[in-house]
């Protein structure tokens, strides 16, 4: 089964036959004027001894074949054309063009020793060449050079020889012998040269065959991919919905007062949909990587004062496996030309896979210059994760950056993930051009090193980046778009609880009827509306009654095309299950600046 929109990699082969039949209109194009120039040459040197009138006719007979030749042999046959009516008109004119040739010899007799030299080195210096005009064809070749050759010992075995001594009555005779053992010769070298054709038109076919297989394989391989993102994608959204859900009856809870157990309630909820979240924020950090709308934004970053905070925030959870955190940085001064957040993202992400898989030891993050390869090059930083746990198996290292893998949690305990920490940290590392370096021995422990970009420019002043102070709830109007009518209720009870007058609508027309009653002061709507509506869609038609609308988007979806499309709007995108204090931190940015690029929910741009 061909996928549909797959484009075959080659013209697929044709029988052999049907080669020799394109290889004989290629060659009977160019062959005719060298022939008759050939046969020319012979009429020039029978004219010395034979009547201009039948030296004439013979040459008209011979460009007669020629011309013959050329207009019912110069069209290969068309794919799928049966070959045998072109292969009989091929063996024929093949025959008459050298039916033709041999008729020369009839001025033969009447020749001195050096016409017969000539004549006899240019015809068999045709059947030499026709071997490859003909691709040795068992039966194109022998019709033309059969003729030609025979009639040439015939000729030289029984015209008499001129009066000579005795010592010359040898020559005839043994010229034809050496004239049939020659045939035989080209005879054989036309069938190698044959096979020689059938074999590369046999190879050409099986590697068709082969390329066929193998682009129906990757097309498959594509639709699984595809499909594969598409599910994904909607088990993403449809998890995140009742999941966004909970978090905001969750947080609206916390607005008010609760009983000591009560609290202990909330707080294991919170617990477990953080979780939960976290694991979707995987699937979603892959689509945004996947889709290319995740961006770096480098500058010069010193590294010591980012590895001590990621000490200070992994040493008490390496103590509470009984594990030692050790931070080993040789310069306080290294720095790189790079994503400061991008390059934590990684950062964790290493050092949370070595927490997980090392069960007793040490876990150690260094960081110093490493050795120019060249002279003169610019000194580049590593940062390296090296833990003593169970090592990586040879056979294993390179799956373990391949989404889902996870060698040693055959039962899936979602304390360990779900197999994503790697891939992101191999994509980040492209989109930043880091060289990703993984070694590990079975027993011993697990090295992965990073080599940065050389530092650019002078580092950015301590002061140059100020802590944000924690976001509040301004008083406004909200209008909120959604199709859930669990997460209406549950983002109105949060935003109510926060002080904020809320309507809801449930599509498009219902929002354009309610902001044309009560003008909200910004919008908040689900990316993915049903049917053909979106959020995206339905913003626009709220800007054209109200124009410069503050608005933001939620989503549930990780489909790449659909991050996309809200980046392309320069929105602020949220992601569902949104935590209350970036749900806070967007509001505020966005009544501050009705359009500009916003920023998603985990921090990171979208547009």
């Amino acid at each position: 089964m061909v996928a549909p929109g797959a484009r075959p990699l080659q013209t697929p082969p044709q029988p052999a036959a049907h080669e020799t039949l394109g290889l004989v209109a290629r060659q009977v194009s160019r062959i005719p004027f060298p022939v008759f120039l050939a046969a020319l040459l012979i009429a020039m040197l029978a004219l010395r001894t034979h009547s201009p009138l039948w030296v004439g006719a013979w040459l008209a007979l011979v460009t007669a074949v020629l011309l013959m030749r050329w207009t019912g042999l110069r069209h290969a046959p068309v794919p799928g054309q049966p070959l045998g009516p072109p292969m009989r008109r091929a063996v024929l004119l093949s025959g008459l063009n050298g039916v033709a040739h041999a008729l020369s010899l009839l001025f033969f007799p009447g020749m001195g020793d050096l016409e017969r030299a000539v004549l006899s080195m240019l015809l068999t210096g045709l059947s030499s060449a026709a071997v490859g005009s003909t691709a040795g064809h068992p039966r194109i070749y022998p019709a033309y050079a059969v003729p030609v050759m025979l009639s040439l010992a015939a000729a030289w075995a029984f015209t008499p020889q001129p009066p000579a001594p005795d010592e010359q009555s040898w020559l005839g005779p043994s010229m034809a012998v050496l004239i049939v053992l020659y045939l035989m010769v080209l005879l054989s070298l036309a069938r190698d040269n044959h096979q020689a054709l059938e074999r590369a038109v046999d190879l050409r076919r099986r590697e068709y065959q082969l390329n066929d297989e193998l682009r129906q394989a990757l097309a498959l391989a594509e639709q699984a991919n595809a499909a594969k993102t598409r599910f994904l994608a909607s088990a993403s959204h449809d998890l995140r919905q009742p999941l966004h859900t909970l978090a905001l009856f969750s947080a609206s809870l916390n607005t008010g007062e609760l009983s000591p157990r009560g609290q202990a309630i909330v707080n294991h909820m919170n617990t477990a949909l953080k979780a939960l979240g976290e694991q979707l924020s995987g699937l979603l950090d892959l689509s945004r990587l996947d889709a290319g709308i995740v961006e770096s934004r480098s500058r010069t970053v010193a590294l010591s004062p980012l590895l001590t905070q990621l000490h200070q925030a992994y040493a008490p959870v390496a103590a509470a496996k009984g594990l030692r955190l050790v931070l080993e940085c040789e310069d306080e001064h290294l720095a790189a030309h790079t994503d400061d957040a991008h390059l934590t993202r990684i950062v964790r992400n290493l050092l949370d896979n070595a927490l997980k898989y090392c069960d007793a030891g040490v876990v150690w993050i260094r960081a110093g210059w490493q050795v120019p390869t060249l002279p003169g090059a610019p000194r580049q930083a590593f940062i390296a994760i090296k833990d003593t746990g169970r090592g990586i198996p040879a056979q294993h290292q390179a799956q373990v950056f391949e989404e889902f893998f996870q060698l040693d949690n055959p039962e899936r305990d979602r304390g360990k993930g779900l197999g994503l920490g790697l891939s992101i940290v191999q994509r980040l590392s492209r989109l930043l051009g880091l060289e990703l370096r993984l070694v590990s021995e079975p027993g011993v422990g697990t090295e992965v090193a990073l080599t940065l970009p050389p530092p650019q420019g002078a580092l950015p002043a301590p002061g140059d980046t100020e802590p944000a102070s924690p976001a509040s709830m301004p008083s406004c109007h909200m209008l909120v778009i959604d199709d859930e009518s669990d997460v209406r209720a549950a983002t109105k009870a949060l935003l109510n609880s926060l002080g904020c007058r809320v309507t809801l609508a449930a599509c498009t027309d219902e929002a354009m009827r309610l902001a044309a009653a009560d003008p909200p002061d910004i919008v908040l709507a689900d990316l993915r509306l049903r049917g053909e509506q979106s959020g995206i869609k339905a913003i626009r038609k709220l800007r054209q009654q109200q124009p410069g609308l503050p608005a933001l988007l939620i989503s549930g979806d990780t489909a790449p095309d659909r991050l996309k499309e809200a980046s392309a709007e320069g929105l602020i995108l949220l992601h569902k299950p949104v935590v209350v204090d970036t749900l806070l931190a967007a509001i505020q940015q966005a009544l501050e600046a009705d359009e500009g690029t916003g920023e998603a929910a985990n921090g990171e741009p979208v547009a």
